[in-house]
């Protein structure tokens, strides 16, 4: 019972800061507002001369904004604990499958697929592997092209769940624990994190790409920085897909709850 009084004073007070802080925002369809007129104009005309980024989206998102993006990152890593906590509960209970016995008369046992044939089999283990192949293209053209890592973290999430929910007899292309992938949704958020502390450690700004403390021109310092963060946002991104997706696979059954 006091977990959920809990739970709702803490819903309580995030809806009442989210209404407090739409007195900051600007007004829905304002032309005067700032990223309206003088924000924009200088991020059109001057991304490629300031971030060395042909990509005018990569260059808002990661370097003018790369804190926000963080943060962004972060949300969703938040996202993926609070579903480990939320769904995770009483993870001690045994048999919490429960199935009548008239549906599984007949039929494959839960978990086990019904669709058992080599063509299959091999076809999804192939199809994951180009999901796979293709994520990787689009975290590595991220910088001068669509894509980044957020579509490839989502796109290696995905190379996952096919191999896991269409073809759960074989083994996956990788495998992740509960515990793991959550651990590794984190380690994505530090490999950004630590990115922006290098470059105040070597006397810059947080994200200041051209402090980054490696011996390249300071072209080439943007890529490497803006490129760092895609792969935390690419890793933080799959690991959380991959820890929700565990949390409800685990907690099948709810009415066992009664606190």
């Amino acid at each position: 019972m006091m977990r959920k009084v809990i739970g709702i004073i803490v819903i309580i007070v995030g809806l009442g800061y989210v209404f407090m802080s739409f007195d900051f925002l600007p007004v829905i369809g304002d032309s005067t507002a700032p990223a309206h007129t003088h924000v924009s104009d200088y991020y059109i005309e001057n991304a490629l001369r300031d971030t060395h980024s042909p990509n005018l989206v990569t260059a808002v998102l990661a370097d003018y904004r790369g804190f926000d993006t963080l943060l962004e990152t972060t949300v969703m890593f938040s996202a993926g604990v609070c579903a480990v906590m939320i769904l995770g509960s009483k993870s001690h209970i045994r048999n919490r499958f429960l199935v009548p016995k008239k549906i599984l008369k007949g039929k494959p046992e839960p978990g086990v697929s019904a669709y058992k044939t080599v063509n299959k089999d091999v076809m999804v283990t192939l199809i994951a592997i180009m999901i796979l192949l293709y994520a990787i293209y689009v975290l590595l053209h991220g910088e001068v092209g669509p894509g980044g890592g957020f579509q490839a973290g989502a796109l290696m999430a995905l190379s996952y769940i096919v191999s896991m929910m269409i073809a759960p007899d074989t083994r996956p292309l990788f495998s992740l624990s509960k515990a793991n992938a959550a651990a590794l949704a984190g380690i994505g958020v530090f490999i950004y994190a630590f990115t922006g502390l290098l470059t105040v450690f070597n006397g810059g700004m947080f994200l200041e790409y051209g402090r980054l403390p490696f011996p390249v021109s300071n072209e080439y310092l943007h890529t490497i920085g803006i490129m760092l963060i895609e792969v935390g946002v690419t890793i933080g991104v799959m690991a959380t897909i991959i820890t929700i997706l565990k949390a409800i696979i685990e907690r099948v059954r709810f009415d066992d709850d009664r606190d």
